[in-house]
């Protein structure tokens, strides 16, 4: 009886030599018949073809995580603003403490908000150079709170105003 590897060997040799048989069959050469072909010539007008170069639409795939580190920042800024100064209504705290931050104090609200501008900073400046959507962020959170102090300010002014002319009349 024939052992498992003989078969497998037989079955091999089986399909390799019909293989080769089948191919060498199906091709026909003939060198006796040549037939000579005219070839005609035609003028073919052809139109210049203006192709318009397709610009590649590159999409930078990290514009979402740019995007959301700067909400982040942004909302954790204007959130500690409002917790400690906008909602007392203290716009000369808020303007101090502006200063402070401006001018790198070591305090430790100072180090917490420029820590979140500076990864604003640099999370807008990545986004701006894969050219990400930035529409929301035309303005720094820095000069939103900024804005809030003046409007504030403002405010308790027209308020004062009021107070001294009802003292007056």
């Amino acid at each position: 009886m024939f052992s498992q590897r003989q078969t497998y060997f037989m079955i091999g040799l089986v399909l390799l030599l019909s293989g080769f048989t089948l191919i060498n069959k199906n091709k026909s050469i003939s060198t006796k018949s040549v037939e000579k072909v005219s070839v005609v010539k035609k003028t073919i007008i052809k139109k210049p073809i203006i192709k318009k170069k397709e610009k590649k639409v590159f999409k930078y795939k990290f514009c979402s995580k740019h995007i959301k580190i700067m909400t982040h920042a942004s909302k954790y800024i204007t959130e500690e603003f409002d917790k400690g100064y906008f909602n007392q209504k203290d716009f000369v705290g808020a303007k101090a403490q502006l200063f402070l931050i401006q001018s790198k104090s070591q305090s430790i609200f100072a180090k917490n908000i420029n820590n979140a501008m500076k990864s604003y900073n640099t999370q807008y400046n990545l986004a701006r150079k894969n050219r990400c959507n930035l529409n929301k962020f035309q303005t720094t959170p820095l000069k939103k709170v900024e804005n809030k102090i003046n409007t504030l300010k403002k405010a308790s002014l027209k308020k004062e105003i009021k107070k001294w002319k009802s003292y007056i009349l």
